[in-house]
C-alpha cells in the first residue's frame, strides 16, 4: 500500500512539473452558477469491513473479509449551483478479488460536492448515492451504492488540476423475508488520483 501511495504522489508531482507553467499571471476566477468540472480518477481500493446483522461474527475487518486490495476508476461531471456547491453524476468501476474469485461493481451515482475554499488549492467534500451492477462468482445483482469522500486539489493552470482523495464506499446487499439473514453491508476505501478540467 505504501508503494502504491508513493507511486501516486510521484506521478502527481512529475505531471505537475511537466505541465506546469508560470502561474503568476493566471487569474483563478471563483466558481459561479453554471461553472462545470470534468474529472477522471483511478487508484487502489482497500476493502475495510463487512457488516452482517444476522450472522456471527457480525463485523468482519479487512483481514477477515478475504478480499485483496483492488482498484477503482471513474468519470464524473458536475455543474455548480452556487459558488461552493456542485451537483452531477459519476460512472465508476470497482474490482476486487476474494481469493481467486473476481468481484466487480459498476456504480452509477448522483454526486453532491461542497468546496469551502477555492482557487489554486481546493478541498472538495463529496457525498454520492445511486445504484450499482455487481458481479461475483457467476452471479449478478443490482444494489444500492453510497460514498463519502474528501480530497485535496491543486490546479497548476486556470483549468487543469490534480486531486488526491480518499473516503468510504458502502455497498448494501439487502434481503427480506426468508433471505433476510443474507443481508450484508460491505465497505471499501478508495485512494485515488484524479485529473480535472474546470470551466468558470
Amino acid at each position: 500500500m505504501k508503494r502504491v501511495l508513493s507511486i501516486l504522489l510521484i506521478t502527481m508531482m512529475a505531471l505537475t512539473c511537466i505541465g506546469a507553467e508560470d502561474t503568476s499571471d493566471i487569474s483563478i476566477p471563483n466558481y459561479s452558477m453554471g461553472s462545470q468540472i470534468f474529472t477522471f480518477r483511478f487508484g487502489p481500493e482497500v476493502p475495510t469491513f463487512m457488516y452482517r446483522p444476522s450472522l456471527s461474527p457480525t463485523w468482519l475487518t479487512f483481514s477477515d473479509t478475504h478480499f485483496k486490495v483492488g482498484g477503482y476508476g471513474s468519470l464524473s461531471y458536475q455543474g455548480f449551483l452556487s459558488s461552493h456547491l456542485a451537483i452531477g453524476g459519476e460512472l465508476g468501476y470497482l474490482f476486487d478479488y476474494d481469493q481467486s474469485e473476481l468481484f466487480t461493481s459498476v456504480p452509477l451515482l448522483a454526486k453532491l460536492t461542497y468546496i469551502p475554499f477555492q482557487g489554486t488549492f481546493e478541498l472538495p467534500l463529496s457525498i454520492s448515492m445511486g445504484f450499482a451492477y455487481n458481479s461475483y462468482d457467476e452471479s449478478s445483482y443490482l444494489s444500492l451504492f453510497t460514498s463519502a469522500e474528501v480530497g485535496l486539489s491543486y490546479f497548476f493552470t486556470e483549468s487543469w488540476g490534480f486531486t488526491l482523495s480518499g473516503g468510504l464506499q458502502v455497498i448494501p446487499e439487502i434481503y427480506f423475508d426468508d433471505k433476510a439473514d443474507q443481508t450484508t453491508y460491505t465497505g471499501f476505501m478508495p485512494i485515488t488520483l484524479a485529473i480535472s478540467y474546470r470551466t468558470n
